[in-house]
């Protein structure tokens, strides 16, 4: 996975206000920030985080009712904060994992990573142990409160190839470098077992799981339940209790569990990438009926006993995944696909469905959980605390930024800006176009560079801050 990308020099910084005609948003506000009743403070609380890498908000029922695929999710969050709209800063899982776990910009991180990441592992060499830790997670700050800290990790691109095990009283990893074996659901079922074992225990904890079962290259899958069949497809025998699901291409026809040196299948016809975008959202959806279920046995871990009183539940996704929409067959690029996840907060003292339709960032989520248990936030953190006292909304950005290998974008209100490293834009009217099929780009010039320019200036901006924490080091 190449992080790198190329800055664009711009010299002329442009005034904030020359975007000004771009801020208004279609988005209304919740019943929360209406109502104003509801005190969110759960100090001494547990916080439970389930990252589900890959899940796409659209495909979670609560966000999509025409989905009717996550059931158990549905169930369990039905009485939850539920964020219409959130963002993450990046379709690359080293990037928004770390972005979201220490509540940084996703420019100032990708920064640092450039200057610290290697492809081959461990992905960040332990010599920038002393550098990462002046950016503290969510793990480290709860374990200097008292919390017992836990992490399950599934996959490279985080836990401890990344320095994010640190903070963690306990760290148990799958599917990891030189880990040979990959069980689907291993980290889910494992979950399980620790929720059920601290149900018996009095120390308030931090468990962070995280779940690569949606990636799709390949898929593993039992063998014990029904599949699609599609020539296209092929199951191959893995162990006698799961296959693994291979059916991307390359350009010359051959499977692949490789991801392409470009974000798109420009090699592709139109109704190869229409039937591929058929199958693979047949495909991720039947991953996602299996690990539904298999959330489903956590959710009971966590109702058994006295855990829900004084446990926050936190559901999301680092990224979603392209599943040939737009011509992306995976992820890691800017587009909705790949950057709109699902975020929600099972809490104690809320008794009924509440709705955020505001414009969320995912690096949000810490702050607001710190809020939540009383505890200081880091200094210097990007990400803000959604809720003010009584429930109030009080987290604004200005604008949502994300970045990533080939790309990155920044939305104002319903607009969006894609810029490519390349040079071509794209831009998108989400409120009428969410699915960013209509590029218009050549019809509102003036818009492109509005946001562009704020683009590149908030990149200096971060960029001047990572390189100042890199030259003191």
């Amino acid at each position: 996975m190449n992080l790198s990308w190329r800055f664009v020099a711009i010299l002329v910084i442009v005034p904030i206000g020359l975007v000004a005609g771009c801020t208004a948003s279609r988005f209304g506000n919740s019943h929360l920030e209406q109502e104003g009743l509801i005190d969110l403070s759960c100090e001494g609380c547990n916080v439970v985080f389930l990252n589900i890498d890959l899940l796409r908000a659209n495909y979670v029922g609560l966000l999509n009712q025409k989905r009717k695929i996550t059931p158990n999710i549905d169930r369990f969050f039905n009485e939850s904060v539920i964020f219409q709209d959130v963002s993450s800063s990046s379709g690359v899982t080293a990037i928004s994992n770390m972005s979201t776990l220490t509540g940084r910009d996703g420019a100032f991180t990708h920064t640092l990573l450039k200057n610290t990441y290697v492809d081959d592992p461990p992905q960040l060499p332990y010599r920038h142990l002393e550098l990462y830790a002046q950016l503290p997670t969510i793990a480290e700050v709860l374990l200097a409160n008292q919390y017992e800290t836990i992490n399950l990790n599934h996959g490279w691109y985080a836990g401890k190839q990344m320095l994010l095990h640190r903070g963690f009283d306990q760290y148990w990893g799958s599917g990891e470098v030189g880990d040979t074996e990959n069980i689907p659901a291993k980290v889910i079922k494992q979950t399980k077992v620790i929720i059920q074992a601290r149900s018996k225990k009095q120390k308030k904890f931090f468990l962070l799981m995280r779940s690569e079962d949606l990636r799709g290259l390949p898929y593993r899958y039992p063998k014990n339940r029904s599949r699609i069949d599609n020539p296209r497809i092929q199951y191959r025998t893995i162990n006698p209790n799961y296959f693994e699901i291979y059916y991307q291409t390359t350009s010359d026809g051959k499977l692949t569990v490789k991801f392409p040196s470009r974000a798109k299948v420009n090699w592709m016809s139109d109704s190869e990438v229409n039937e591929y975008q058929k199958l693979s959202h047949s495909l991720y959806a039947q991953q996602l009926a299996y690990i539904d279920e298999e959330l489903g046995n956590i959710f009971s871990a966590l109702e058994y006993g006295s855990l829900l009183d004084k446990t926050i539940v936190v559901l999301y996704a680092n990224h979603g995944d392209g599943l040939y929409d737009n011509r992306v067959p995976n992820h890691g690029v800017s587009y909705q696909s790949c950057v709109s996840v699902p975020l929600l907060i099972r809490h104690p003292k809320i008794k009924k469905q509440i709705r955020i339709q505001k414009p969320i960032a995912l690096i949000d989520l810490v702050p607001t959980i710190y809020k939540m248990v009383n505890v200081k936030s880091p200094r210097d953190i990007d990400g803000k605390n959604i809720f003010g006292d009584l429930g109030r909304i009080v987290s604004d950005h200005p604008f949502l930024y994300g970045v990533d290998k080939d790309s990155r974008y920044l939305r104002v209100g319903a607009m969006k800006l894609i810029a490519w490293a390349d040079g071509t834009k794209e831009l998108y009217n989400l409120a009428k176009d969410p699915g960013e099929l209509s590029n218009l780009a050549y019809e509102q010039p003036e818009t492109v560079n509005r946001l562009y320019s704020r683009m590149i200036n908030h990149e200096i901006e971060q960029l001047d801050r990572a390189l100042e924490v890199l030259n003191n080091n």
